[in-house]
C-alpha cells in the first residue's frame, strides 16, 4: 500500500498543485541556495583571510579557493537539474556502490588522509582543489538508492526479510564504513537520515526498533573499545559536565566551543561588523568551517544569525511545496531526502555552535568552506530540481524497466485520460500544447463522468 503522504484522495492531472506553483516553489528553493552560497563566500573570506595572511599566504587565497568550490557546485547543480528523473533512477544503484567503494578506499593507507585523528579524506587536492570526503558522497548516494528502491517496492513493511532488510542494509553499510573512519558525527547524521527515510517510506515501527536495537549497541561497543574514538566520550563528558555537572563554569584552558559561545555573546544584536571579529584570529578553530555560525554571530550579531536560519526555513518550506506537487515516488523521496539532509546537517551545526549538542565536525550547508559538503549538497539540490521539472512523470515516460516508479494509486495525465483515446493519452506526455489538450479532454471526461 502506498504511503498516505503520496496519495491524493481526488487525484488531478496537475499532481495536486498547479505547475506554476511548483515552478515558483522550485525557483524560491534555488534562490535560497544561491543566497546562502553568496553569503558563504563573504563570510569564509572574512573568517580566513587574516589568519591566512599571518601564516604567510595570500589573504585572497580563501576567497579564490572557496569561489572555485562554489563554481564546481553550481556547475554540478545546473547539469544535474537538466537531467530527466529516469536518468537519475538508472544512476542511483551504481552511484551507491561507488560511494561504498570510496568509503572503503579511504581506509587504505596512502589513499586516505588522516587529519585530527580521523581518516576520512582522500588526497585529491591537486586534482579538484580540495580533499574529497567520501562520506559526503554517501549521503546523497543513500538518498538516491532508497528513493529508487522504494519506487519499486509498494509496501516497505510487507516483510522484514524481503522488503525491509534490503533497505536497512543500504543504511547500515555506509554508516558502518564511516564509523570505521572514526567519524562519529557523519555516521550519526547518515543513520538518522536513513531511519527517517525508511519511516517515511512506510517501514513498520517494530522493524525500525529492531534495527536500532541491533545496530546501536554494536556501534557503541566499537566506539568504546576503539582507542581512536575515545575523544567522543570525552566530548560527551565535557558536554554533560557543562550542563548538568558541578563544574558548570569552564575551568582550565578554554575550548573551541567556549570561544564560539563567547563570539556569539560579543556580537550582540547587530555584531561588530564584517571583518572586524577577533575570535577568528587564532582563537576560534574552524571559524570558516564547522564554527562559521559563531563568526557570523560575532560580526553580524543576532540579526545575522537569525537571517541565516530564516533562509534555511524558507528553503525547507519551498521544498515542501515542491513535494506537494510531485506525483512519482522516486522524485518524492529524492526531494524529501535532500531536504532532510540539509535540515539535519544545519540543526547539528547550529546546536553545536550554541552549545546545545556535543562538538561534532558538521559544516553549515552551503555556507561553510567544506568543499565535499558544498559540492554534494549542490548536486543534491540539482537532483531535487530535476524531479521538480518533471512532477508528473508517468509509467510511459519512465519506460518499461521502471514501470512501478509511478505510485500505484496515482492517476497522472496518461492514466487520467481514460476514455479519451490512446493518442490523446500519449500526447499528454509530450509538448506543452499537447499537454494542455490532454488536460482539457480529461476535464471534459471528468465532468461527463463525475
Amino acid at each position: 500500500m502506498a504511503s498516505p503522504a503520496l496519495v491524493d484522495d481526488a487525484p488531478r492531472p496537475d499532481g495536486g498543485l498547479p505547475l506554476e506553483e511548483i515552478e515558483r516553489s522550485a525557483f524560491l528553493l534555488l534562490t535560497c541556495v544561491l543566497t546562502l552560497l553568496a553569503f558563504g563566500v563573504v563570510m569564509v573570506f572574512s573568517a580566513a583571510a587574516i589568519e591566512t595572511a599571518e601564516l604567510g599566504g595570500s589573504p585572497w587565497r580563501p576567497l579564490l579557493a572557496h569561489g572555485a568550490k562554489v563554481a564546481i557546485g553550481l556547475t554540478l547543480l545546473i547539469v544535474v537539474s537538466r537531467q530527466p528523473p529516469t536518468r537519475l533512477l538508472r544512476f542511483a544503484k551504481p552511484f551507491y556502490f561507488l560511494s561504498l567503494l570510496l568509503l572503503a578506499l579511504v581506509l587504505v593507507p596512502g589513499i586516505g588522509v588522516e587529519s585530527n585523528g580521523s581518516q576520512r579524506w582522500m588526497n585529491t587536492e591537486t586534482l579538484i582543489g580540495f580533499a574529497l570526503q567520501p562520506s559526503e558522497i554517501a549521503k546523497l548516494a543513500l538518498v538516491l538508492a532508497i528513493a529508487a528502491y522504494v519506487a519499486k517496492v509498494d509496501d516497505l513493511g510487507a516483510s522484514f526479510t524481503r522488503t525491509f532488510l534490503p533497505a536497512a542494509a543500504m543504511v547500515v553499510a555506509p554508516a558502518a564504513l564511516i564509523l570505521l573512519e572514526t567519524d562519529f558525527g557523519t555516521s550519526l547524521l547518515l543513520s538518522v537520515l536513513g531511519f527517517l527515510l525508511l519511516m517515511l517510506a512506510g517501514a513498520r515501527v517494530r522493524h525500525l526498533l529492531l534495527l536500532a536495537a541491533t545496530a546501536g549497541p554494536i556501534g557503541a561497543l566499537f566506539l568504546w573499545l576503539n582507542p581512536d574514538t575515545q575523544y567522543i566520550f570525552r566530548r560527551l563528558g565535557a558536554f554533560a559536565d557543562h550542563h548538568f555537572g558541578e563544574a558548570a563554569v569552564a575551568s582550565g584552558l578554554p575550548t573551541q566551543v567556549d570561544f564560539a559561545e563567547s563570539a556569539l555573546r560579543v556580537g550582540g544584536l547587530t555584531g561588530v561588523g564584517i571583518g572586524a571579529g577577533r575570535h577568528k584570529l587564532f582563537f576560534l578553530a574552524e571559524g570558516e568551517n564547522d564554527f562559521i555560525l559563531a563568526n557570523i554571530g560575532e560580526e553580524l550579531g543576532f540579526i545575522g544569525t537569525t537571517s541565516v536560519l530564516l533562509l534555511f526555513a524558507l528553503l525547507l518550506w519551498s521544498g515542501r511545496r515542491v513535494l506537494l506537487g510531485l506525483r512519482h515516488r522516486f522524485g518524492f523521496f529524492v526531494v524529501a531526502g535532500v531536504l532532510l539532509t540539509i535540515a539535519i546537517q544545519a540543526l547539528m551545526n547550529v546546536f553545536v555552535a550554541v552549545r546545545w549538542a556535543p562538538v561534532k565536525g558538521i559544516p553549515l550547508p552551503f555556507v561553510s568552506s567544506g568543499g565535499s559538503s558544498l559540492t554534494l549538497l549542490c548536486l543534491g539540490v540539482g537532483a531535487a530540481l530535476a524531479c521538480a521539472r518533471r512532477p508528473r512523470a508517468t509509467e510511459l515516460e519512465l519506460g518499461p524497466e521502471e514501470e512501478s516508479v509511478a505510485m500505484p494509486d496515482e492517476r497522472p495525465v496518461v492514466r487520467a485520460a481514460e476514455g479519451v483515446g490512446a493518442a490523446s493519452a500519449v500526447a499528454g506526455s509530450g509538448g506543452e500544447a499537447d499537454e494542455e489538450l490532454a488536460l482539457d479532454e480529461w476535464r471534459q471526461g471528468a465532468g461527463a463522468n463525475p
